[in-house]
């Protein structure tokens, strides 16, 4: 069994991954009033953090960082594999613990890399999970968000890209590669960059990518223009019977979204409802 959730959050982004057996991998730390990464750590009960990724480098994805690693040291609870772009330095990370940080990223800066167009890839596995990760060089892209690590999730028939708050120049400088082209092609869940925003938008990479179903993590109050939900309908083959019946699914609209494998049965997308929807008691 697996459950990944995006998160409703009202800073940053925040997704899980979670496995039968309390293993967790926690991609970004944001958080809201009514939800903390670290809490829900705790209520995991895990023995082990399997995996912290982080995949943005703005302030709003930072803030829950030094809390989480706080709450991880406080609790006893060890980070097995620290996970960021490895071409970045301090400057990007401000106001964390930068030499904890960098001197315990998984990630190998000479990992197979292009060096023409300056991006570079590594490839994990943790448990059934597998985790593909593509990231920009900082010496080729001075903005943060295009320096966004790349993760693709796949686990049976789950495949799922989560590219952070990448805008399209980003993207375009990782078309260059076939591998990246070829993890496109098996995407069927399409979390969208940077909020669902334009600037995180790129035609380009859906000549490749034909997801079933985009799920877009909504900045605090801000829901998708109506222009981008257009644009990533368009995109969105939709679901087969059964497992969703929107093609797009925004936290806004829809609260945590969960998507779900048990055992051979078919993946399944269920949504939490926001609160403002709940009637309350009599």
């Amino acid at each position: 069994m697996i459950d990944i959730k995006i998160f409703e959050v009202e800073r940053g982004f925040c997704a899980a991954i979670d496995t039968w057996d309390h293993h967790t991998i926690l991609i970004d730390c944001g958080y809201g009033a009514k939800f903390s990464p670290s809490e829900y750590i705790s209520s995991r009960r895990c023995r082990s953090l399997d995996c912290l990724v982080v995949s943005a480098y703005t302030e709003d994805h930072l803030a829950g960082f030094p809390k989480i690693l706080s709450h991880c040291w406080q609790h006893g609870l060890p980070i097995n594999f620290l996970i960021f772009n490895p071409t970045l330095n301090p400057e990007h990370f401000k106001g964390l613990n930068i030499p904890d940080l960098k001197l315990n990223n998984t990630l190998n800066p000479i990992a197979y890399a292009c060096q023409a167009s300056g991006w570079s890839s590594q490839i994990m596995e943790i448990n059934e999970v597998k985790l593909s990760f593509f990231w920009n060089n900082a010496q080729n892209f001075p903005a943060p968000h295009n320096l966004s690590l790349v993760t693709f999730v796949s686990c049976r028939d789950i495949n799922m890209i989560l590219p952070g708050d990448l805008e399209t120049e980003g993207w375009s400088n990782l078309l260059q590669s076939p591998e990246f082209q070829e993890q496109l092609r098996r995407v069927n869940l399409f979390v969208a960059s940077n909020h669902g925003q334009e600037n995180g938008y790129c035609r380009e990479v859906f000549d490749y990518c034909k997801p079933e179903i985009i799920i877009v993590s909504n900045k605090e109050n801000q829901p998708i223009s109506p222009q981008m939900m257009s644009k990533y309908q368009s995109h969105a083959l939709g679901a087969p019977f059964g497992i969703c019946k929107k093609k797009v699914l925004t936290t806004y609209d829809d609260g945590t979204i969960t998507v779900s494998k048990h055992l051979d049965k078919m993946r399944q997308i269920t949504t939490q409802p926001k609160s403002k929807y709940l009637l309350p008691l009599n």
